[in-house]
């Protein structure tokens, strides 16, 4: 689809607003993947860096990956064939899963859900 070409290889500032709206106005427990709370947030330090200075992600946290709750993902205008929006920690992440490259990063937005 020719609009798909078109599409930035970043959030828009729309997704960002309805991302942090759903975050910010959302009860926790509901909002949040399972377990996800429990987990308490940042990355180790040595795969952020690996994540800083690659721009992919390495397997070990492709593995931590989690969609985001449908309802947040049906208000989200659609995504190029082979994006995908996911959960990693703390973090939104904007994904081209053909290639695990991190086109962009919504930096501790679950945080407003959690309070931590």
């Amino acid at each position: 689809m020719a609009a798909d070409k078109d599409r930035a290889a970043y959030f828009l500032p729309e997704e960002r607003r309805i991302i942090f709206d759903y975050y910010h106005h959302a009860d926790a427990s509901k909002a949040l993947p399972p377990g996800l709370a429990k987990r308490g947030g940042k990355l180790p330090p040595g795969l952020q860096r690996q994540l800083d200075r690659n721009g992919k992600l390495p397997p070990g946290l492709q593995k931590r990956l989690e969609p985001l709750p449908a309802d947040l993902e049906s208000r989200l205008p659609r995504l190029p064939q082979g994006w995908e929006r996911v959960i990693l920690e703390r973090d939104v992440i904007l994904l081209d899963r053909r290639t695990n490259r991190v086109l962009d990063i919504i930096k501790n937005v679950i945080a407003l859900a959690t309070g931590r």
